[in-house]
């Protein structure tokens, strides 16, 4: 998850072609190589740098412009220092959509995404640590560059306030276009280096989890001089630099503990089966944040706030279902990117965690106890790693632990799938991840916790879907809560 977090909205800003004489300046820019140094702060503090360039070159015959983004950043998670490193390279064409793309990160390991648009549909092959996974993903005829989005607007003629532009982005985080609209929304002067430069406002609006919103300067010639994403309740700044500030030091600042939430009211206890609580959400609607299950219920009293119940529930492995579950809730016996339930390590590994036993309950509980007591290394991730790369590495935080049990869980014959939200650790909710299998009905589990059934205490707040190829999707509700969400225990 932890990339997403930084990367939407820092979007390259590239020279696009045009045929009107005003301008001319895009296209002496086009022939020319161009590159950019930005500062990149998180919660006013600087946390790493962005270097993006662009030139021309020849791809399958044609001329188009290659464009790269270097990301580094660097930040805490618990004291738990974590490099965020990605590299994306992109080939454009005239009509700014992507046809040839390439991004490597660290993410937990070496991940790497190489992808084709042939004809409207991306043909996208995943490497995470190895192991290969092919997908396709449809393409709207109007999709755009991420990183020559902001651009094409610029070949309107006449660009005033109040223009609006509408069209999709192709969105490496989530492998997908994404509708975005782009709004001028005023003319400013500012101050680069001792230099005054006229720059437009721009609102740029991406129809994803509930509406990102960024705010970019930009210069006549597509230049990018400042974007602000507040990506709910966190503050994300790029400013334009020079390569001696960008490489230059960063300041400390660790995210989990912005971002843990304290509860007022009763202290929360420990291994609790019962929980009642007041949820508040700053901004935003508190229903569609909060799950409402057959554990958890959420009672609304208005569009932000609301009463939570949340009641663990009393297992009988005698009512459960038997090994293998095959005609109920099957979607989640597949296998995905992250989650390797077919591969013959975690097939024969689950096998001798259970040691024949088919009571799903039974086997569910073995499996549980095996990850925990085996993951002895519990550090800080800086995302999710693959089920296989945990299985030989036995080290990571909860995504690790989720990832690995699910797969066994799967391998297994019993449906998993993966839950996101909050759980109170000592002296705070913090966010975090889950398992849930089905053996009869869906139960929570958390082998990162040691807790065959998850406690009262985990607050759902996303899940219950079957995962992507990149899991993004389980950070939607978890970013609309991130310094927005406010508890008070009964």
């Amino acid at each position: 998850m932890t990339a997403i977090f930084f990367t939407i909205g820092l979007q390259v800003v590239t020279p696009a072609d045009t045929n009107d004489e005003g301008q001319d300046t895009f296209q002496n820019m086009r022939n020319h190589p161009q590159e950019h140094w930005y500062n990149l702060t998180l919660m006013n503090t600087k946390i790493g740098y962005m270097h993006t360039s662009t030139e021309k070159t020849a791809y399958q015959g044609k001329q188009v412009d290659r464009n790269k983004t270097d990301i580094v950043m660097n930040f805490k998670a618990l004291g738990t220092d974590i490099t965020v490193e990605i590299t994306r390279v992109e080939y454009t064409g005239p009509d700014l959509m992507p046809l040839h793309f390439l991004s490597t990160s660290n993410e937990s390991g070496l991940k790497q995404i190489e992808g084709q648009i042939v004809n409207g549909i991306a043909h996208v092959r995943t490497t995470l640590n190895g192991e290969i996974t092919e997908s396709e993903i449809s393409v709207p005829p109007d999709t755009i560059s991420e990183h020559t989005g902001v651009a094409s607007l610029l070949t309107q003629k006449g660009l005033k306030t109040g223009d609006k532009r509408t069209f999709h982005m192709f969105v490496f985080d989530l492998l997908k276009p994404v509708k975005t609209e782009i709004e001028v929304l005023a003319e400013e002067t500012l101050t680069y280096q001792l230099d005054e430069k006229q720059v437009y406002v721009l609102k740029q609006t991406m129809d994803m989890m509930n509406g990102v919103t960024a705010k970019l300067w930009i210069d006549t010639n597509g230049v990018n001089y400042r974007t602000e994403v507040p990506l709910m309740g966190l503050s994300m700044v790029t400013t334009k630099t020079d390569k001696e500030d960008a490489l230059g030091g960063i300041e400390e600042v660790d995210v989990i503990l912005k971002t843990r939430i304290l509860p007022s009211g009763k202290a929360p206890v420990p291994n609790a089966e019962h929980l009642e609580a007041e949820v508040k959400l700053l901004t935003g609607n508190i229903a569609e944040v909060v799950m409402s299950t057959c554990r958890q219920k959420l009672e609304a009293s208005t569009s932000h706030a609301g009463k939570l119940s949340i009641q663990v529930p009393a297992i009988v492995a005698e009512d459960c279902l038997n090994l293998p579950i095959q005609n109920a809730e099957g979607e989640f016996l597949t296998s995905s990117a992250y989650i390797q339930a077919d591969h013959p390590d975690i097939q024969a590994k689950a096998q001798d965690i259970l040691e024949n036993e088919v009571n799903s309950w039974h086997a569910a509980e073995r499996l549980c106890r095996w990850v925990y007591a085996s993951i002895q290394e519990k550090k800080m991730s800086g995302g999710f790693a693959s089920s296989l790369t945990v299985l030989q590495s036995l080290s990571g935080d909860c995504t690790e632990h989720t990832v690995l049990f699910i797969a066994l869980a799967r391998a297994a014959g019993i449906p998993a799938r993966i839950c996101s939200g909050i759980v109170f650790a000592k002296d705070a909710f913090y966010y975090h991840f889950w398992p849930e299998v089905y053996i009869g009905k869906w139960v929570q589990m958390d082998p990162t916790l040691d807790q065959v059934i998850a406690d009262a205490n985990h607050i759902q707040l996303g899940g219950s879907a079957l995962e992507t190829d990149n899991l993004m999707e389980y950070a939607e509700d978890v970013f609309h809560t991130l310094n927005q969400l406010e508890i008070t225990i009964y």
